[in-house]
């Protein structure tokens, strides 16, 4: 806890927040797994169901490893787990994926996909420093309320900190920037609030404004740097190679006083007049009282709104979270949509949610924990269920039968294609832009620029290779390895886990075609299959590269008998050795001419291998 009552006690003289909270205590929550099984069984029982048998041994490694680390296991893996002989090896296994390179990699993928992750941003240029800072939080495994809080409250230059590339992502858009943190951390739904009253919804335009002030003395640098790039060229440094040094530099997040929101030209309500500055105030919901503003400070503000949202009392900030991480595991959430928790009432099981943003809370924001709270569950370790009729409430009798992710697809192949080394091999591409930051002050005015042409170009001299000479369209060694990556698409070089390629993968890669998000809209990724992603299964390089040379393959081709290389492939690719009738139908396909790539080619597009039981 002292990590968050430092930040509490600095606020507390600045925020009165009283809020109606639950009666689970921190005690009770030891046996948290437990109280979520029993909510369940309870409902399922109000509704006349049953909860799903329990899962056997090898439906449960492959759903974990693919839910914690999103991958397929190894045959070692495998191995390993059922030569434990401990009751408690399901729960030692859950500890030690939580623990793995893997699940950071796993994470990174979903909060992608959450918090719109890109390699480039518009006018922006890169945002790897944003990568490298996102994985570093998962790898220390910061609490979500810190991660947040960071996020919301960064300031400085984008090549300097990358949490500031969050609010620099809809720089040029303040209005949806707000209403994207506030629908993505909050579930709250506003969006419509931006232009008038919400139609469905308690929220007023005002309102939507009162909570923009918060951020009304930020400023979002988003540089066009080619501007200033045109007016410092000459014969020693290009324009191209300039954009690609300023970018780093000039965009930024800043306090610039003075600044402040109002009310747009075209209000019509007559609560406010058009123009008028706008005073500060938070939003609330049913059941929870009004958070009270205590300062006008404009340096503060942003600050408050961040120490507000992330909260414990909050009555929204740990139900988003929790209902969220609760539809990674069972394909669907408590609440739907996540993106509306306005009315926790409407929930499936409303007591469900509550209770696991208690859990939320008491594990003080710790991902894994909670996670690990989940996992532990009988109601995940049970067996799947098919989704129900539209319309038709689903309530948890187990998780539900899904697809893999476009992500845990290409991470299971690259696994078969080179092994478990892939959840040990990361980029860190922030280096690239770390180096370019400017050791000095410089007129970001397009003009006045001109000023500081000798500084900059002294110090991008200092950038270039040793016994280089940047002429005109020179100092490529300077700038290009950051201004372009082009990744392999042949070769071990592109045989990377989906974390560690390009965010996000041009549309005519495996990756996008089978659902990887194209991280424009938050939470957009999809696992509805289709034809174009089938033939790609089926003919793609993806395929065809396994089936000739990957590691699976030359490992099958090392066993002794037939018999022993078709059970790998299956206990590889599938999680189970084959049925008796499975290894009779091999062994005559081998017999007859097809080799083991021909097998893995069948298992790959089996709905066996790209579901998740």
């Amino acid at each position: 806890m002292l990590r968050t009552l430092t930040r509490k006690r600095y606020w507390n003289v600045l925020l009165t927040l009283i809020v109606v909270t639950t009666n689970v205590s921190r005690g009770e929550s030891i046996d948290a797994s437990s109280r979520i099984d029993t909510i369940i069984r309870l409902d399922l029982r109000q509704y006349k169901l049953q909860p799903n048998p329990p899962v056997s041994d090898i439906q449960f490694v492959r759903r974990v490893y693919l839910d914690v680390i999103g991958r397929i296991p190894t045959d070692n893996e495998l191995g390993s787990f059922f030569a434990d002989s401990r009751e408690d090896r399901r729960t030692k296994l859950i500890d030690q994926l939580l623990e793995s390179p893997g699940h950071e990699s796993h994470m990174f993928n979903w909060l992608g996909d959450m918090l719109r992750v890109k390699d480039d941003y518009y006018r922006i240029g890169k945002t790897w420093t944003f990568h490298t800072w996102l994985k570093t939080q998962l790898h220390e495994n910061r609490p979500w309320d810190e991660m947040v809080y960071d996020m919301l409250t960064a300031e400085g230059r984008l090549g300097e900190n990358g949490a500031t590339a969050y609010l620099l992502r809809d720089a040029s858009m303040p209005l949806d920037s707000l209403s994207n943190t506030l629908t993505t951390f909050l579930g709250a739904n506003v969006a419509c609030a931006q232009c008038h009253d919400h139609p469905f919804a308690e929220w007023t335009q005002r309102e939507f404004y009162e909570m923009a002030s918060f951020f009304g003395s930020t400023a979002f640098e988003r540089v066009d740097t080619r501007k200033p790039a045109l007016t410092l060229r000459d014969e020693r440094f290009s324009k191209a190679n300039l954009v690609t040094l300023l970018q780093p530099n000039m965009e930024q997040v800043i306090y610039e006083q003075g600044r402040a929101t109002e009310f747009p030209e075209d209000y019509v309500y007559d609560d406010a007049q058009p123009g008028e500055k706008v005073v500060p105030k938070f939003i609330t919901w049913a059941g929870a009282r009004r958070a009270n503003v205590t300062t006008t400070d404009p340096r503060h503000l942003r600050k408050l709104f961040a120490y507000w949202m992330t909260l414990p009392e909050n009555p929204r900030f740990a139900e988003a979270i929790a209902n969220r991480m609760w539809k990674k595991f069972f394909g669907v959430a408590v609440k739907e949509p996540v993106t509306d928790l306005d009315v926790l009432e409407d929930a499936t099981n409303p007591e469900l949610l509550k209770f696991l943003a208690q859990v939320m809370r008491d594990v003080d924001f710790d991902l894994r924990e909670f996670q690990r709270v989940v996992l532990n569950t009988k109601t995940y370790q049970q067996q799947v269920s098919v989704t129900p009729p539209e319309g038709e409430a689903f309530r948890f009798p187990g998780p539900l039968l899904r697809r893999m992710t476009a992500e845990q697809i290409w991470d299971s192949v690259v696994l078969l294609q080179r092994g478990p080394e892939i959840d040990r091999l990361k980029t860190n591409n922030a280096p690239m832009m770390e180096r370019l930051v400017f050791p000095f002050e410089f007129s970001h005015d397009t003009k006045e620029i001109a000023k500081d042409r000798e500084k900059i170009f002294d110090f991008a001299r200092t950038l270039l290779p040793d016994g280089e000479v940047s002429n005109g369209d020179g100092g490529r060694g300077l700038f290009f390895a950051t201004s372009q990556r082009r990744v392999k698409l042949r070769g071990e070089d592109s045989w990377l886990r989906a974390s560690e390629l390009p965010q996000p993968m041009p549309p005519t890669h495996f990756l996008r075609i089978a659902g990887q998000s194209a991280r424009e809209v938050a939470n957009d990724g999809s696992i509805e299959g289709g034809i174009t992603e089938s033939l790609m299964m089926m003919n793609g390089e993806l395929t065809k590269s396994l089936m000739n040379s990957s590691l699976i393959i030359k490992t099958a081709q090392s066993r002794n008998t037939q018999v022993e290389q078709v059970a790998l492939l299956y206990r590889t690719c599938l999680g189970r050795l084959p049925r008796d009738q499975d290894m009779r139908q091999c062994i005559t396909a081998l017999e007859q001419g097809l080799d083991l790539g021909d097998i893995a080619w069948a298992l790959l597009n089996s709905r066996e291998f790209i579901f998740i039981q």
